[in-house]
């Protein structure tokens, strides 16, 4: 009984195919995002911002198109800051699961392909309006009470959070200016910002591929 009854591979003589995993296509992609935070109700509002971060970010799905691949996933923004009260008490707000999506061409991706993808944070800042002491604070202007006097009253510098608007309202006058009864003027509340985020999207596409082996001998000596 020879090596070939044995069902024995003898290298040169039998042939056959492998599935080999190949790489049709890879790119990356940057993604920018502008998004707006809002403060609930039920927290002060922002004296400073300490610091905004993005966590937890995720892809979710990779969908390959004919020659394109749609990349969906999500991320947190957490922002830490101090609060306009006197007591100047750290608080957090955060954004949940801001779902994002991003195109990539990849020429040669048809639907049914395996895809993968991966995303990094590159670049994350947060932006406030001018009229906020916020704002003073990030671009490191001078923060000073516009009645002219240099004193420490804490009532007329800092916002408070009521139920009821006697902030700014003077029982003598109705009007919808920022706390500037007897000669004060205070910034008003700030409750909203902006961050700026950009991801890059790293995307691959993959498919198998038969490749048939063994179609002839091996030379007996090596070229060259």
């Amino acid at each position: 009984m020879n090596d070939r009854a044995n069902n024995k591979c003898t290298l040169g003589i039998e042939t056959g195919t492998i599935i080999v995993r190949q790489i049709v296509g890879e790119k990356e992609k940057q993604k920018a995002l502008d998004i707006h935070v809002v403060v609930p109700e039920r927290k002060p509002s922002i004296e400073q911002i300490v610091d905004v971060f993005v966590k937890e970010v995720e892809v979710n799905s990779v969908d390959v198109i004919t020659d394109k691949v749609i990349v969906r996933g999500e991320f947190e923004i957490k922002a830490i800051y101090v609060a306009a009260l006197p007591e100047q008490p750290v608080h957090a707000v955060e954004v949940k699961h801001y779902r994002w999506t991003l195109d990539i061409d990849i020429p040669g991706a048809r639907r049914g392909m395996d895809a993968e993808a991966s995303v990094i944070v590159e670049f994350v800042d947060y932006d406030v309006e001018d009229h906020h002491r916020a704002y003073k604070y990030k671009n490191f202007e001078p923060i000073e009470c516009d009645d002219g006097e240099d004193d420490d009253d804490d009532n007329d510098c800092y916002d408070y959070d009521h139920d009821h608007d006697n902030d700014c309202h003077d029982h003598d006058h109705d009007h919808d200016h920022d706390c500037d009864h007897h000669g004060h003027h205070h910034h008003r509340n700030c409750r909203e910002f902006d961050v700026s985020v950009i991801l890059k999207v790293i995307a691959k596409v993959m498919t198998d591929r038969e490749v048939t082996i063994g179609t002839g001998t091996l030379p007996t000596t090596p070229k060259g």
